[in-house]
C-alpha cells in the first residue's frame, strides 16, 4: 500500500471534497447560503416534511452539526419547523417561499460544478467513479 500523499486515497479524496465546497461556497456567497446549508435545501427540495433524524442519516453528519445548519437556515427563513401531528416530539422541516426563490439558481450553480468535475471524463468513467465512490462508502458501513 502507497502512503504517501500522492498514493493516497484518502488524501485525494479529501483535496478534492474541499475543491468542490470552496468552489460551492464561493458561488453560493451571492445567495447567501454555504455549500453545507444547500446540502439540507437540496433534500428538502426532493422531498419535503422530513425530520431532522432523517435529514442527519441522508448526510451522513452529527446530530450537532445539522441542528446548527437548521438554526442557520431558519434565521435566512429558508425553513420552518412543524410539529409531527402524530408525534408531537417530533418536528418535520418545510421551505418557505424564500428557500423556493433561491433553488433555480442554487440547482445551477450545483449543475456548473458537477460540470468542472465530470469535465475530461467519458460516460463510463465517470459511471465507473461512482461505483467505485459508493464501494467505499459501503466499507465504512
Amino acid at each position: 500500500m502507497n502512503t504517501t500523499l500522492n498514493g493516497s486515497i484518502g488524501f485525494w479524496l479529501k483535496k478534492n471534497f474541499r475543491n468542490a465546497c470552496n468552489y460551492l461556497d464561493n458561488r453560493l456567497e451571492e445567495q447567501g447560503l454555504t455549500n453545507s446549508q444547500l446540502g439540507v435545501l437540496i433534500i428538502l427540495w426532493e422531498q419535503e416534511g422530513l425530520t431532522q433524524k432523517e435529514m442527519v442519516s441522508i448526510l451522513g453528519i452529527q446530530p450537532a452539526s445539522m441542528t446548527f445548519l437548521l438554526r442557520g437556515l431558519e434565521k435566512k427563513e429558508m425553513i420552518r419547523r412543524v410539529q409531527d401531528k402524530v408525534d408531537t416530539r417530533i418536528n418535520r422541516i418545510f421551505l418557505t417561499e424564500k428557500a423556493m426563490s433561491v433553488k433555480d439558481v442554487c440547482l445551477s450553480i450545483v449543475e456548473e460544478g458537477e460540470k468542472m468535475i465530470r469535465q475530461g471524463f467519458s460516460d463510463q468513467e465517470i459511471e465507473l467513479m461512482l461505483h467505485w465512490m459508493r464501494r467505499v462508502d459501503k466499507n465504512f458501513d
